[in-house]
Order: C-alpha cells, then structure tokens, then sequence
C-alpha cells in the first residue's frame, strides 16, 4: 500500500489535474511523449463536431511526482479554434491555461466519463505497472461556453498513487 495518495477534485469540478495537484501543494513533471497535427480520425471528429480529416493537434504527455508516473493524457483538440497550439511548451504550460490566456478561450462544461481499465502495453510501459493492471480511466468531452466541442480526452489514472474522490452534497 501506498502511504501518500493524492486526491483531486477532478470529480466534481471542471478543473485540470495539474491544477488540482498545484492547489494541493504537489510538484509534478510534465512529459510530451507526442505532438503533432493531425487529420480528426471519424470518431474523434464526431465528439469534437468537426468534419472528418479536419487538423486537430495529438498531444500525449505523461505527469509524474518524485512518486512516480501518475497520469497517462492523450488530448485532442480543435486548431480551428487554436490555430498554433502545436507551438506551445506543454512540459511547462498547462493545455487549458494554455487554451484560456494564450487564445482567450472561454471553456464552460466538459463531461466526464470513469470507468476501470486494464492496462494496455503503452499503458503499463508509461507508467510504470504490470500489464492488465488495473487503471482508472477517464474519457472526457470539453466545451466552450457558447457550447462549441473543444477538446477531448482520454487519461489514464495510476490509481496507486492517485485516487479520484467525489464530495457529494445531498441536497
């Protein structure tokens, strides 16, 4: 058992992981294992509401504590609406800092998606685990306040050292 397991909020508000761990007093590095523009493969352009082919920006980045390897994110995001995104450092910029005060994005809602995986070969490699170990993974939709898709992500959560906690409110 782990003795420190961080806990974001990333359950209960439309906040980013690096904010949350920053707010938290948690230090963390940000890998880009890939970047590059790219044609919206069907499914991915049907979630952002582009036409298929249309350039969006493949960014893969691995976040990690002296803890090690906690978050696997592999983002999609519309260029149409960033144009030169591609040239952000995302190992020092967050992607929705980076989309709010370099672009003057509004981002609204996004929708969340949790279920429990078992890692892949790129899963496991990245960070760190046995392969089939269990994985949160989280699939995630995000808006701009006029409704606009504007991004869309998959993240997978080395839940033994980072665990997603809910604060529920009954009424």
């Amino acid at each position: 058992m782990i003795s420190t397991v961080i806990e974001p909020a990333i359950a209960q508000k439309l906040s980013t992981l690096s904010e949350d761990l920053a707010a938290q007093g948690v230090l963390t590095t940000t890998t880009v294992l890939d970047l590059a523009v790219m044609e919206a493969p069907k499914p991915i352009a049907s979630l952002l509401d582009v036409v298929p082919g249309q350039a969006v920006l493949r960014l893969a980045r691995l976040r990690s504590t002296v803890s090690g390897p906690l978050v696997l994110l592999h983002n999609y995001v519309r260029l149409d609406l960033a144009p030169g995104l591609e040239k952000v450092d995302f190992t020092s910029v967050s992607l929705f800092g980076a989309l709010e005060q370099r672009f003057g994005l509004r981002i609204g809602s996004g929708r969340r998606t949790f279920s429990a995986q078992s890692a892949t070969d790129e899963v496991s490699l990245a960070l760190g685990l046995k392969k089939g170990a269990p994985v949160q993974y989280l699939e995630q939709v995000t808006y701009l306040r006029d409704g606009r898709a504007l991004e869309y992500s998959d993240i997978w959560i080395n839940s033994g050292l980072l665990r997603v906690t809910s604060l529920l409110l009954r009424h």
